[in-house]
């Protein structure tokens, strides 16, 4: 009596023949309940999210309002986490276009233009991005900026110029006024090189007094360059939280100590032990 060999797994899989699946008659994988509340959520979460990201300000705006409190759409995107906002993208254009000049003053009063703004150096519509002229209105948007990157300059310069320092960093601000649609729009776009160009004069940064506007002795040495004269590189002073609270704890016990004491709290003779022939209570 013989037995036909069992085929393996493999065999069957590439071999046995293709069963095709029966036809699902139904029209849909969901009822027509079922494709009802699913068509509804997906309008209703279409027109949350477009209610909710959309600026809210302008023509629609009260429309907007209202449609959002109607449908709850702030509530809905907070318990969804889809809370979105323009703080970063914000919806209005620029009104001006910004420029910061950048100029290094040498010993002997020569003054240089690195030239790292965009003005006349940008030509418009762009294709490509410059990640310059983003740092360079960051500058003009944030001062606290300018100090930073005038350091960055002083030692930027130095290292290109055998060591030599200038004697600061000038800022100077510029910027043009974008026209209004009602006047460029006749007009088929305008040139902003025409446009009137305003000056102003910011504040400079002296490179041998701010912190880190000189090159350290470890990079000039591996540049080849001679050390710094003693007390010439301004190093900036790091504290930790340690560093801060012991400060903070040196100046509460010298403070205690310099204060008049209280007159409750004058220190009290000790007591004197008794003498000879006298007992604990004072007898003979």
């Amino acid at each position: 009596m013989s037995h036909e060999a069992t085929p393996t797994l493999a065999e069957s899989l590439l071999h046995a023949p293709v069963r095709p699946a029966p036809i699902d008659p139904r029209r849909s994988a969901y009822g027509v309940v079922g494709t009802v509340l699913i068509s509804l959520f997906v309008l209703y979460h279409t027109v949350g999210l477009l209610q909710h990201t959309t600026p809210s300000g302008g023509l629609a705006a009260r429309f907007s309002k209202t449609l959002g409190e109607t449908l709850k759409v702030g509530g809905y995107m907070r318990a969804t986490s889809n809370v979105q906002s323009w703080s970063m993208f914000a919806p209005n254009p620029h009104r001006s276009n910004m420029f910061l000049q950048v100029f290094v003053e040498l010993t002997d009063g020569t003054v240089i233009d690195l030239e790292h703004d965009m003005y006349g150096r940008r030509h418009y519509p762009y294709l490509f991005y410059d990640r310059m002229g983003k740092i360079n209105r960051r500058l003009i948007e944030q001062e606290r900026y300018q100090r930073h990157y005038a350091a960055w300059v002083c030692r930027d310069w130095a290292l290109n110029h055998n060591g030599e320092v200038p004697d600061r960093v000038k800022y100077v601000k510029m910027w043009t006024k974008v026209p209004h649609p009602a006047k460029v729009i006749p007009n088929m776009g305008f040139d902003p090189m025409e446009l009137k160009l305003t000056k102003e004069h910011l504040a400079s940064v002296e490179c041998r007094t701010t912190q880190h506007a000189q090159i350290p002795d470890e990079i000039r040495a591996r540049h080849g360059l001679p050390p710094n004269a003693p007390n010439e590189f301004r190093d900036v002073v790091v504290q930790t939280w340690w560093d801060k609270e012991k400060v903070q704890q040196q100046t509460i016990e010298k403070r205690r100590r310099t204060l008049p004491e209280e007159p409750g709290e004058a220190q009290q003779p000790e007591a004197q032990p008794p003498g000879e022939g006298q007992g604990a209570e004072g007898g003979g």
